[in-house]
């Protein structure tokens, strides 16, 4: 794999879209697409986005589990009930 990530603007990129997709596809290149030199987007082998959407998983699972501790006994409160006194206290239905 290579670690080198390099950079491209997305006019580049449109005349070059194969070439960066088989890059990263075939040597693990990660690739920064710019726009006006600002970094907008990343163009990485799905290794590593599944690898960052499983951390992501875990990363929530630990803080709701961590939330459902903290709970402990006392009771919940359902979305529909902090929407309903949402709706008491502002006057406003965030529900549209």
């Amino acid at each position: 794999m290579v670690d080198v990530m390099k950079e491209i603007s997305v006019g580049d990129l449109r005349l070059h879209l194969a070439d960066v997709l088989n890059e990263t596809a075939y040597t693990g290149a990660r690739t920064i697409i710019t726009r006006a030199g600002k970094r907008i987007a990343a163009v990485v082998p799905v290794d590593e986005a599944e690898k960052l959407e499983d951390d992501e998983d875990a990363y929530l699972l630990k803080l709701a589990e961590e939330a459902r501790v903290a709970q402990g006994d006392k009771p919940y409160v359902t979305f529909e009930e902090v929407l309903a006194q949402y709706k008491e206290d502002f006057g406003e239905d965030l529900r549209g």
